[in-house]
């Protein structure tokens, strides 16, 4: 892999991992970072001696979502305007499709905050391990952002269609506990023993039969991966509306002057 401003890649035996790594920006994600994971994922995915794929976070956050403060850096010509309707030409897209079809388990260790798009790019992988102190949540809702990205197909089928709904309608952001109690978080560590509890679990995956989980993730995705493209082109039109709304520029301005929004329903 070639370098990636806000990504490190390390390799340990059949571990591959790539780390968000702007922790000034809480890890804010830009359009290079979703296609540098893009292609970290699809690349160790053939890679036969590659057999667990971790994506984690640098300090006190997995990602807190999009950097939209700063326009994610620039988009890159061929995915056309942001409103288009070349779904499966899109990076947020991409990426979900390629962490649900790689043929490896891909973990999300979720070390800290994780929302927007860090909370799309979890909801997509095998497992979201988390340590006990994170918070986690959509959030975009409180800002009158509609970009779904995938998540209001993937989430119902995690948490239930009602759990959802509370989730991305209210924004709110939950602990630990209660992502584990509703079936969003696979496993929860203590911070103090994070590091190695993590190590062991990974460990006992990369010591398993990896065409058979291979079986068994792509027989469980195999509905999802079928809907994903129409779905998404579905998402994208009713987003290229919720954009246009006076609300979700108020939210945005808010969001840039770092103050309550003040919404009027249009």
């Amino acid at each position: 892999m070639d370098p990636v401003d806000g990504l490190t890649f390390t390799r340990e035996g059949a571990v591959a991992t790539v780390t968000f790594s702007r922790p000034e920006r809480l890890n804010a994600i830009t359009f290079d970072m979703l296609e540098g994971v893009t292609e970290f994922v699809r690349e160790n995915g053939r890679d036969d001696d590659v057999r667990v794929i971790v994506i984690t976070g640098t300090g006190r956050a997995f990602s807190s979502g999009d950097d939209i403060v700063n326009g994610m850096g620039d988009r890159p010509d061929r995915y056309g305007p942001p409103a288009g309707l070349a779904a499966n030409l899109t990076p947020h897209h991409n990426l979900v499709k390629t962490l649900m079809s790689a043929p490896k388990p891909v973990i999300a260790a979720i070390n800290g905050l994780c929302h927007g798009a860090g909370w799309v790019t979890a909801l997509s992988c095998d497992f979201r391990v988390a340590r006990d102190d994170i918070r986690i949540g959509d959030i975009r809702s409180g800002k009158a952002i509609f970009a779904g990205q995938g998540v209001s197909l993937l989430l119902p089928r995690l948490i239930g269609q009602s759990r959802a709904m509370d989730l991305l309608m209210t924004g709110r952001v939950i602990d630990a506990v209660e992502a584990e109690r509703i079936g969003l978080l696979a496993r929860v560590w203590p911070a103090a023993s994070w590091d190695q509890d993590l190590a062991t679990f990974i460990q006992e995956l990369a010591e398993g039969p990896t065409k058979t989980y291979a079986a068994w993730k792509l027989t469980v995705n195999r509905a999802v991966l079928n809907e994903l493209d129409a779905f998404t082109d579905y998402e994208t039109r009713l987003a290229q509306l919720a954009r246009a709304t006076e609300d979700a520029k108020e939210g945005v301005q808010a969001f840039r002057e770092k103050r309550a929004p003040k919404f009027i329903g249009r």
